[in-house]
């Protein structure tokens, strides 16, 4: 009960400043960050739902952007952190618990946080950090825990959100009336009330179809020992042929932890990920959804354009859909071991391989078909496509971390490490005629009977190598200066011998003007802090630039007679070298009102 001598004691909530963020070979509170960084939490996952992890950063992730060209199930993202950098590639780094990886491989139920380092920070991860940098951490087990099994699932519908208004059969009909009238030709349709065709290609096309996701896990530890082990099955159709358009991915976590003794812990993170997947043409010219809104609601849901009256690259959607044939399986295993040495309670050594090794299969078949005279999509021909492609890499990293306070005030931390990547693998792609039957049952390069005059076999093989070195140094003043230094030396095997080597570096600062006297009495300001980043970050747009490859194509004469053939590619480049951005940040984080306002500004 209350009483006059009652005392109450208000408290600051640092909980979110106090939370600790990922920035590459450490961590740092947020309160101390000196880089412009976004986190997205589990929480938050957990609520979205989302079919790709990169979803999850659609519009929660300042200077983030994340885009489809496809609605088709599995198609995956394309993330873009502040905007096109390069000329080449602009994905960003992917690092999940310390090795590279690729976004769609993950459960996204797996995952405990998405960071994004969007500015000079990500000088540490040199020429692979040029796009940005999204650490991903996934969930692990809690020490002195009880086994914990957890299921969910959920299931939905998909549809689509809007169809295009076209014109029905009467609209449809009159325009052509006036067409012929406009020509002086006799009318093809005299009597509009007569019509009785009346095809709605869009209502025909479009379906509202299932998804359907499946995790359950296990979780738990010891006094020495963490476990987490996942599984996730997702199951998505697509809302137009859901037989010729869907995606199914499964995916396998396990994440140990070991307390070897006070001094060494190891740990282990592997990721099985398996997808299959069914496609046709969507988008474009020439697509399904062009020729849907193309075809004449005059027509019958069986009818083909045989006299031509739409030109020669519109033919009958569904039938498009009947005659199209793929299918696509991909797995992968990927992870790494990590050990990690506690020389003393200032000094660290951390040691860990990572790796991932993907493989796929692929098959097309093109089945003789006819829409009509002089329609593009003719075959007189059967044709099977079989790929198959291996891709492989590993990265080993073993870094130094020295953490201590100097007389009292002054506090530094220093990363000092080094970095070996290989990346490396082959594809063979062969294509075969004749497919028995005309049948996709019997679309197999092995059952083909017939031979064409080019040669229908490719392969190809690559291995690129990476050697780096890097160091950071982490500084502040009573907590309220901050300065950070980084510098990173690359080498790649992708230039010649003289181009190699770059070093890439970048400096950070922050302020944290609400720990000053003159606004520590500051009732609305809970947090205000003035940061900036400057430096330089590299990006491998290319490999083997420097040599002449046979990938261009020619043709010779040879015998009175044309012969298809191979020529030099695109021109060497001898100096060929990094792309080199500077990145420029000024930044602002401030809480205001009991932090129930939180404003971060940033300008670059």
């Amino acid at each position: 009960p209350a009483t006059a001598d009652m005392q109450v004691q208000m408290m600051e909530d640092n909980e979110a400043l106090d939370e600790v963020i990922l920035i590459g070979y450490g961590s740092k509170s947020k309160k101390d960050l000196t880089g412009s960084v976004s986190m997205v939490k589990s929480e938050t996952i957990e609520k979205l739902k989302p079919v790709d992890v990169s979803q999850a950063l659609q519009g929660r992730a300042t200077g983030v952007s994340v885009t489809t060209a496809s609605g088709a199930p599995g198609s995956g993202f394309r993330v873009l952190i502040r905007g096109v950098s390069s000329n080449s590639d602009n994905d960003p780094l992917v690092v999940v618990d310390g090795y590279i990886a690729s976004m769609n491989s993950i459960n996204p139920d797996d995952i405990e946080s998405l960071t994004v380092l969007k500015d000079a920070q990500a000088a540490i991860y040199g020429i692979e950090g040029a796009n940005g940098v999204i650490l991903v951490t996934t969930k692990k087990g809690s020490k002195n825990t009880a086994p914990k099994v957890s299921y969910n699932v959920y299931t939905g519908i998909q549809e689509t959100t809007k169809k295009l208004s076209l014109l029905n059969n009467v609209e449809y009909a009159g325009l052509l009336n006036e067409s012929y009238a406009a020509n002086g030709v006799s009318l093809p349709y005299p009597n509009l009330s007569a019509l009785e065709t009346n095809t709605d290609w869009q209502d025909n096309l479009f379906d509202t179809v299932n998804i359907s996701n499946h995790n359950i896990s296990l979780s738990g530890g010891t006094e020495t020992l963490t476990y987490y082990l996942g599984a996730s099955h997702l199951d998505q159709e697509g809302i137009i042929a859901k037989d010729k358009s869907n995606f199914v991915r499964d995916n396998v976590k396990l994440s140990l932890g070991v307390d070897i003794n006070d001094k060494l812990t190891t740990k282990l993170n592997l990721n099985y990920f398996a997808n299959s997947r069914k496609t046709f043409n969507e988008s474009g010219l020439g697509g399904v959804l062009f020729n849907a809104i193309s075809y004449s609601p005059l027509f019958t849901l069986e009818q083909e354009d045989t006299n031509g009256l739409f030109g020669n690259e519109i033919i009958n959607p569904l039938s498009q859909i009947r005659d199209t044939y793929n299918s696509y399986f991909g797995n992968s295993i990927e992870g790494n071991f990590q050990l990690e040495y506690k020389v003393s309670d200032a000094l660290t050594a951390t040691t860990r391989m990572g790796f991932k090794s993907y493989s796929d299969k692929a098959k097309v078949f093109s089945p003789i078909v006819n829409y009509g005279a002089g329609k593009v999509f003719n075959t007189d021909r059967s044709t099977v496509t079989q790929s198959k492609e291996q891709f492989n890499s590993y990265t080993w990293d073993t870094f130094l971390n020295y953490k201590n306070t100097f007389l009292e005030n002054h506090n530094a931390d220093l990363t000092v490490g080094m970095s070996v990547t290989k990346d490396w693998g082959d594809g063979l792609f062969a294509t075969g005629y004749d497919v028995p039957n005309n049948s996709w049952e019997f679309a197999d390069i092995a059952l083909t009977t017939g031979t064409n005059d080019a040669r229908e076999t490719g392969s190809y093989t690559y291995d690129n190598r990476l050697l780096s070195y890097f160091t950071r140094l982490q500084y502040d003043f009573k907590g309220k200066y901050l300065l950070s230094a980084m510098l990173r030396r690359d080498a790649s095997s992708a230039f010649d011998k003289d181009y190699r080597v770059d070093y890439f570096k970048s400096i950070t600062a922050g302020w944290k003007i609400s720990e000053e006297a003159f606004l520590q009495d500051n009732s609305f300001i809970n947090f205000l802090k003035l940061r900036t980043s400057y430096g330089t970050l590299g990006n491998l747009v290319g490999s083997d630039l420097y040599r002449a490859s046979l990938n261009g194509e020619a043709t010779y004469v040879f015998n009175n007679a044309l012969t298809n053939g191979t020529a030099l590619g695109p021109l060497p480049n001898p100096v060929a070298s990094w792309e080199t951005a500077e990145k420029l940040d000024i930044g602002l984080d401030a809480q205001l009102f009991n932090n129930k306002l939180e404003i971060i500004a940033d300008f670059f």
